[in-house]
């Protein structure tokens, strides 16, 4: 099954047109100059909102969730709680299932969403959302994601946004079906507009434009015909993607891609036994130029030499890669009008995807990953434009015998494969145990050179039980540049089963100057 999955985008809409608002009218005016202006403060995350789409097919499955891990930045301590809320589909007769309630900051769980079963006599399976919001410390850099199996991530729960994007295959491409399912975490019915761009351009969204998704509740929608015949599809709208291949595949993942722009970097683009595949849009009425640039671990390298790829206005396309060395790299694409993109990278059933992200701020939390059974974790860190030092946390849930009463004991590690080709690695700190006895740590520093991209091997840390999922945070440090990062998980030696691009998770956010006046409120 080929998946959309889609959070709410009127109610944000909404809320965002009156913070704009606002804002206007709290600008200074040059003609009231005794109206003091307060500057722009920096103040703590308190509340966080995200939707995790049902498991393709239905069934039970499992989130990973971690809230203000160990190696975040902004200030600690602090009480708080987050829950996972059932989405039911829209118009669906399911039984109640009660909210799963988490309120320890620090300790990576494993949460079961239970299967929505339908409230009739066949009691079958139903698809059904989950909401997880937390406020306090639970909100500080608070990540969950949608688990296969061994507790490998394979979707993120997605923030509500008010302009999402994602790119790949059509069905000429290779994805059989694509279905969008709409999340609305609001206690307000939520209208959406979904618009679809292909390789022939536009096309008319039908039945799909202006979808009313009823509060706290999921409504899907089938796309499959509106990219009949295409070999590339874009689809603009609130949500979270799966794909899968025309010969009855595994589904495969397609995260949000940034807005569009006219300068994208793809971090984690990873090896493949055949060449991976670039899929852009170009949603404007003007031609586009594109230059592609690739960080590789050797430095930067043009796959297409000095040429550009020149695209059509209002259309989405697909070029192939030529081979970037055997290794993992990411691509700066640069274009005279306003794009974004994604690369398949070929793997299990139709591929792996990765998409346009953009650099880290703060820190960023990769919650599900895996060490066991022939997996392999990786980060794979890219530095475009400067030299960037970033920090990798790992972090588990401890043995019995690695927790100690009396808080954490210390040892030294050789941090793995954060060497060569432009990158160094410190010593790595591992932990037996945090003060609270429940989880373990470790921690290396990673330096990357201006231009270049390294890959960092990652595991559970010493102490961890054995065979459990482990949480990564990826933490630039004090004059870092830039960096972008990705997860990579591999079965075997060449095989991607996985990759997550990382996304800032934030413990602090910076609030707009306002000014101490009555005419700033509107009514």
């Amino acid at each position: 099954m080929r998946a959309v999955h889609l959070v709410p985008a009127a109610v944000v809409l909404l809320a965002l047109g009156a913070i704009t608002g606002a804002a206007q009218f709290d600008q200074p005016a040059a003609t009231a100059p005794s109206h003091a202006v307060m500057p722009p403060r920096q103040t703590p995350v308190t509340s966080a909102a995200r939707a995790c789409p049902p498991v393709p097919g239905g069934g039970s499955g499992t989130v990973a969730f971690i809230a203000g891990p160990a190696g975040s930045s902004g200030p600690a301590g602090g009480t708080g709680q987050a829950e996972l809320v059932p989405l039911p589909l829209a118009g669906a007769d399911l039984r109640a299932a009660g909210p799963i309630s988490q309120d320890a900051p620090g300790t990576l769980q494993m949460l079961t969403i239970p299967a929505a079963q339908n409230a009739g006599r066949g009691r079958a399976q139903a698809l059904q959302g989950w909401a997880v919001t937390a406020n306090g410390s639970m909100a500080k850099a608070m990540e969950a994601e949608v688990t296969q199996r061994q507790g490998l991530g394979a979707v993120r729960c997605g923030e509500p946004g008010s302009d999402i994007w994602f790119v790949g295959p059509g069905q000429q491409g290779g994805a059989a079906q694509i279905q969008l399912d709409l999340m609305n975490v609001d206690a307000l019915a939520a209208s959406v507009d979904v618009s679809v761009i292909t390789d022939a351009g536009r096309v008319q969204a039908g039945d799909a434009a202006g979808l009313t998704v009823p509060p706290h509740q999921t409504v899907t929608e089938s796309l499959s015909s509106l990219a009949s015949g295409s070999s590339v599809v874009a689809i603009e709208v609130r949500a979270d993607v799966t794909e899968s291949s025309s010969s009855g595949g595994t589904a495969s993942w397609l995260p949000g891609a940034a807005v569009p722009s006219t300068q994208l970097v793809i971090p984690g683009v990873a090896p493949a036994s055949r060449p991976a595949g670039l899929y852009i849009v170009v949603p404007g009425h003007v031609d586009a130029r594109v230059s592609v640039l690739a960080v590789t671990p050797q430095g930067p390298y043009r796959p297409f030499g000095s040429q550009t790829e020149d695209l059509p206005a209002g259309s989405a396309s697909y070029v192939p890669l030529t081979p970037l060395g055997g290794t993992s790299s990411a691509l700066e694409l640069t274009s005279n009008v306003p794009v974004t993109a994604a690369v398949l990278v070929p793997g299990s059933g139709l591929g792996v995807f990765t998409a346009a992200a953009a650099a880290i701020s703060e820190q960023a939390v990769v919650a599900g990953n895996s060490a066991g059974s022939g997996l392999g974790a990786a980060i794979v860190l890219s530095a475009p434009a400067g030299p960037a030092r970033v920090r990798l946390t790992e972090m588990a849930q401890a043995t019995a015998s690695g927790a100690t009463a009396s808080g954490a004991t210390a040892s030294r590690a050789t941090a793995s494969g954060a060497t060569a080709s432009g990158a160094t690695a410190s010593g790595a700190t591992a932990s037996g145990a945090s003060a609270a006895g429940v989880g373990a740590t470790a921690s290396q520093v990673v330096s990357v050179r201006a231009g270049h991209t390294v890959t960092a091997q990652v595991s559970a840390p010493p102490g961890a039980r054995q065979g459990t999922a482990f949480a990564v945070v990826v933490t630039p440090l004090a004059g870092s540049g830039p960096v972008y990062a990705a997860r990579v998980e591999t079965q075997g030696q060449s095989t991607v089963v996985s990759i997550i691009p990382a996304v800032s998770a934030l413990t602090t956010i910076m609030l707009p100057p306002v000014r101490d006046s009555y005419d700033a409120i509107s009514p």
